[in-house]
């Protein structure tokens, strides 16, 4: 007998001597100080890692993981769930722009700033979200659609690729596009490999172009998908887009991921780290329930009582075949039913054992919801989003997941923020502002091509972050701003409103107040004309001598309740399972 190795090759004498040595003086385990790094170690023998480049780990693996990974999302349980809960989370039904421009670095007052940003701000609005589609290439779509396609690419395919067209001969106001394009369309063109040379000093990975310095320059893309109808579109070369349309910095084309490592040329797909425990899940899931099926369908067999050992004395050869035919005959058309299920029946001398006992599924929850949490905390999602379940979910749990979900979610924004969303606004905005439809109030202020990152200054105001409960989070949220920690501008944005909006109908509402005799006289003793209490009288003021006695305000009452015992139990209580 010989000792193995876990690899499996024997281990030699002189090796056992070595490890008997070294144990008995002392010394300690042999190779590596991180034992990560042994290649002999019990779980590290078979351990093919390799040290390579990120384009060279990524870009030979791309398509069959982003393949695999469609397929998931199209096919299997719960993957289409988490790309719609990101999607949605992060996108919602569109983005709003707020609209800030740099006063002083445009030599403006505060005042002429705020009237520009307004202006940029209806203009695009219009823009972006008008019947006529005038953003989409396509004219298809509105803007926070093609952002839903675009934060679906990014989520499936680790990247999305966009070109921003000029549509001259269209009669609308503006003729900026946006066409979103399919990753797989970036490529190389024929015959040149990776890091190849597609001029002298520029190089090609990926289907992105750079120059000496590693700078993107261009973007080679096929006019169509490469697997899409007909085989000579599959066979078309493909074209070469200039990064910027021209010297001043018009974007064309936008390639957006968000990079893992130094040097990478094309984004990973969320999916590539889960497929394995992805697919083994949805394997197991389907056993399980084909195990289900068949023990609640399969009810039973007909089985001949004399096979053909104890006929053979009574039937010829001849005779067993025609009876065997005339047998299958019959049940053909008179076939064996209990219920609804129809029960085979075998051939002479068949018999088929089945275990009577079915297998236990009792497991199954336990086991998928440990796995499928692993699985959503890979692909950055909380499980209660990805699966929709919050059986077993009570406020401080919920609240504890809620922190890290919104900054993967907020990190999700960003990529298509500063890729995507920022740049095409800009080449919007440059038309604009070439074309007269916006000028600004100042004479004196630069040109659009003097200060394009002072014009373009402002924020997106994507889809709210919701309420757990609100009686504690209106109430946090009106502490932070009598505290003067936060700004009315950031809690709006945080619940997927503008600030200026909100004051402005609000203004409004008390104007329409204002000119309605009932609701004004109660305003003027002090009455709440919604509610039909007294206002609340602040500390140094005196109550008018008609009002009625003074009452919490609503945000006193929600504190109290927010603070109640009462409250905190009933929120802290974990659901039956």
């Amino acid at each position: 007998m010989a000792l193995l190795h876990p690899s499996g090759r024997e281990i030699s004498r002189q090796e056992v001597a070595r490890a008997r040595a070294s144990a008995n003086a002392g010394e300690g385990r042999q190779g590596h100080a991180y034992q990560g790094a042994d290649t002999n170690g019990v779980w590290t023998a078979n351990w093919p890692a390799r040290l390579q480049s990120a384009d060279r780990d990524w870009l030979p693996a791309r398509n069959m993981s982003v393949a695999r990974a469609r397929d998931l999302i199209n096919n299997e349980l719960g993957g289409r769930s988490i790309v719609s809960r990101r999607r949605n989370a992060a996108i919602g039904r569109g983005w709003r722009r707020s609209s800030r421009p740099a006063a002083r670095a445009l030599g403006m007052t505060q005042e002429q700033a705020r009237d520009l940003g307004q202006t940029i701000e209806v203009e695009w609005d219009l823009y972006a979200y008008g019947h006529s589609f005038s953003c989409d290439a396509e004219r298809r779509f509105t803007f926070g659609q093609l952002l839903r396609v675009a934060a679906t690419h990014l989520m499936q395919d680790g990247e999305f690729l966009a070109i921003v067209e000029w549509a001259g001969e269209e009669a609308t106001k503006y003729k900026t596009r946006l066409r979103l394009v399919d990753p797989d369309r970036l490529c190389n063109p024929r015959g040149v490999p990776d890091n190849g040379s597609v001029r002298q000093g520029f190089k090609i990975r990926g289907g992105v172009e750079y120059d000496q310095n590693d700078i993107p320059v261009a973007y080679w893309i096929r006019e169509q998908h490469p697997s899409d109808v007909g085989l000579q579109v599959a066979m078309s070369e493909p074209r070469r887009w200039d990064r910027f349309a021209h010297a001043l910095g018009r974007p064309q084309v936008l390639h957006g991921f968000d990079p893992e490592r130094a040097g990478q040329s094309r984004g990973v797909s969320a999916f590539a780290a889960a497929l394995k425990g992805f697919r083994a899940l949805s394997r197991f899931q389907d056993a399980t329930l084909q195990s289900a099926v068949i023990n609640a369908l399969v009810v039973g067999f007909m089985q001949s009582s004399a096979g053909p050992e104890a006929v053979s004395d009574s039937f010829t050869v001849d005779d067993l075949a025609g009876f065997e035919g005339d047998r299958e005959e019959f049940y053909k058309t008179n076939p064996v039913k209990i219920g609804e299920a129809i029960l085979p029946v075998l051939p002479l001398g068949d018999e088929l054992k089945l275990a009577t006992a079915s297998k236990d599924v009792g497991q199954f929850d336990a086991f998928f919801r440990s796995i499928y949490r692993l699985i959503c905390a890979t692909l950055g999602v909380t499980y209660e989003e990805g699966s929709m379940d919050y059986s077993s979910t009570n406020y401080s749990s919920a609240r504890a997941a809620m922190i890290p979900a919104w900054k993967e979610t907020e990190a999700f924004m960003g990529t298509i923020d500063a890729m995507l969303a920022t740049p095409f606004h800009a080449a919007w905005l440059e038309e604009a502002f070439e074309e007269g439809h916006i000028v600004p109030a100042n004479d004196n202020a630069p040109s659009w091509y003097e200060a394009q990152e002072a014009y373009a200054k402002g924020r997106w105001i994507g889809p709210g972050r919701g309420y757990i409960d609100q009686t504690k989070e209106v109430a946090a949220a009106a502490g932070r701003l009598e505290a003067g920690i936060s700004t009315l501008e950031d809690e709006c944005a945080d619940q997927g409103k503008d600030y200026v909006e909100v004051l402005d109908q609000r203004e409004y509402e008390l104007a329409m107040i204002a000119e309605r005799p009932h609701l004004a006289a109660a305003l003027a003793r002090g009455m709440n004309p919604m509610t039909g209490q007294a206002q609340p009288v602040a500390e140094g003021q005196v109550a008018p001598e008609d009002a009625r006695p003074a009452a919490r305000s609503a945000l006193a009452a929600l504190r109290a309740i927010a603070d109640s015992p009462a409250h905190e139990t009933f929120l802290d209580a974990r659901p039956a399972a």
